[in-house]
């Protein structure tokens, strides 16, 4: 079992800041967000990919990848994002190939409008998981889909949902997001436990908080049930720490991030180990 860290949490710092704070606090992984802003806005640049490959070897426990996702949809009305989102991902699974990382996370789509999907979209979902996965099988990457959040437009946001899309794809691994899960119920993120396990290779970790996901689960320990179903299923793969700082009152420092980083990481370790 390793404790990562999703880089979106140190979005405002440079890619080695970003490595140099999770050592500080004790966390030897990353996920790597492609979207990291001082990565993503020079991603072209071959300097910026031998700096990241540099910056990530300073990790003594390496990467995950998290592919592009946040102004795309695989599910899209508009056939350019649609496009776009293919190719967005198949670019993320050759990045990661160069990272040596462990996998790479990836998102399912949702109807464009705010209404419940139609087979018309499942099957533009269906286009991208073909694409995407005959690409990881060819890079012998492990790709896995995360479930969403409960949302009408929503796909795989319920354990039924996501099995049957995942007994479509038997190499396509599994991205648990507790919280996501956690936002419909906790008997929703226990029968993602029962039910899926064995295809887990990532955990997303955070709370729900006001309504709102991805807070610290140190200080929201409602979580906890599930974490230690979690644990008592045999899971030992990735425990990502997910945590939106727009959930706090104020904006953090340096040094707060990485006191947070610091508490989430006792905290997971006083449950798994």
């Amino acid at each position: 079992m390793r404790i990562s860290c999703a880089s979106l949490f140190l979005w405002e710092y440079s890619i080695y800041d970003i490595m140099e704070i999770l050592l500080e606090a004790g966390i030897k992984s990353i996920e790597f967000w492609a979207e990291t802003p001082f990565f993503w806005m020079n991603r072209n640049d071959e300097t910026a990919i031998a700096s990241l490959v540099e910056a990530v070897s300073m990790m003594p426990h390496g990467c995950t990848l998290h592919a592009p996702i946040l102004d795309l949809n695989p599910s899209s009305y508009n056939e350019l994002v649609h496009e776009a989102t293919i190719k967005e991902t198949l670019w993320s699974l050759e990045l990661a190939d160069t990272l040596g990382a462990r996998m790479v996370t990836i998102h399912p789509g949702k109807r464009t409008v705010h209404r419940t999907p139609t087979n018309e979209d499942r099957e533009r979902f269906m286009k991208y998981l073909k694409a995407a996965n005959e690409k990881a099988d060819t890079l012998g990457m492990p790709l896995a889909l995360e479930n969403s959040m409960p949302d009408i437009s929503s796909m795989c946001s319920s354990p039924k949902e996501m099995k049957e899309v995942l007994n479509g794809f038997p190499g396509l691994f599994f991205t648990f997001d507790v919280v996501h899960a956690f936002m419909n119920s906790p008997e929703t993120a226990i029968s993602f436990i029962d039910e899926l396990g064995d295809r887990i290779i990532n955990v997303h970790i955070g709370a729900a908080h006001d309504g709102k996901p991805h807070y610290p689960t140190h200080r929201e320990k409602k979580m906890e049930m599930v974490l230690r179903r979690l644990r008592d299923s045999g899971y030992k793969n990735d425990l990502t720490i997910e945590i939106d700082d727009k959930v706090y009152s104020m904006p953090l420092s340096r040094g707060d991030k990485v006191r947070e980083l610091i508490g989430e990481r006792e905290y997971l370790e006083s449950i798994f180990t």
